[in-house]
């Protein structure tokens, strides 16, 4: 449905909720290399983006700000944090997975093809298959950002919650409170410039792809899929 503005959906239902973004696009991003957690600023695109993420998120009433430690997540939600004077709660535990010793590697052009099979064998399984040198999967991200998801998810009680994280992340963040499997939240896509909006006490979770800074926008009742982009419903809603 189209709604003139965020503010004017988030009227619509009743209670607080949790409104869940990613980041901006970064300077690797736009250069198609595999990031992890190496501490990438934003590219021209994504200081893009968080504008739009600031005017569509202006009007609405924010508690609270959490985001992870990497740079990336921070830049995306300074603006509105100085505008609000809202103090930005850094998490560790919300920072990207780590992808080990292919963290700077080119997607596009692989070194070497023994680099490129093995990022090829992650690829199709992320939720079991470790990368060397450190690296993790979603099953180990999973475990990492329960705790502190609990702390995110209480504050909400006190009002709206902004959380800006990473794209594995925030998969795993969606897989805990949809209670869907491994498989499922994989497969949620969460883009540079979406923003997800979950209200625990219907559990119900709405998605915004945000094109601009003003204008109507189009909220889709649950998420979206990789590549088949799948409108799938929310739990209990």
């Amino acid at each position: 449905m189209l709604y003139p503005s965020i503010q004017h959906f988030l009227s619509t239902i009743q209670g607080n909720c949790l409104l869940l973004a990613r980041h901006g696009e970064t300077d690797w991003n736009s250069l198609g290399l595999v990031q992890g957690q190496q501490d990438r600023p934003l590219s021209p695109m994504g200081y893009q983006q968080r504008k739009n993420l600031f005017f569509r998120l202006f009007p609405v009433p924010i508690q609270y700000i959490f985001t992870s430690n990497l740079q990336r997540t921070v830049q995306t939600a300074l603006p509105i944090s100085e505008e609000k004077d809202i103090a930005i709660n850094k998490i560790k535990a919300f920072n990207e997975a780590k992808l080990g010793v292919f963290e700077g590697e080119n997607k596009l052009d692989f070194s070497d093809s023994f680099s490129e099979k093995m990022y090829s064998n992650f690829l199709h399984d992320e939720v079991n298959v470790v990368l060397p040198g450190g690296g993790e999967n979603l099953k180990m991200v999973h475990e990492r950002i329960k705790e502190p998801l609990k702390k995110v998810m209480h504050s909400i009680k006190e009002g709206n919650v902004l959380l800006v994280a990473h794209r594995n992340v925030n998969k795993m963040i969606l897989k805990n409170l949809l209670g869907l499997t491994f498989e499922e939240g994989y497969h949620v896509e969460h883009k540079n410039d979406w923003l997800y909006i979950f209200f625990p006490d219907a559990m119900q979770l709405f998605l915004v792809k945000i094109g601009g800074p003003t204008g109507t926008i189009a909220v889709i009742s649950g998420y979206e899929t990789i590549g088949a982009k799948i409108k799938c419903q929310p739990m209990g809603g």
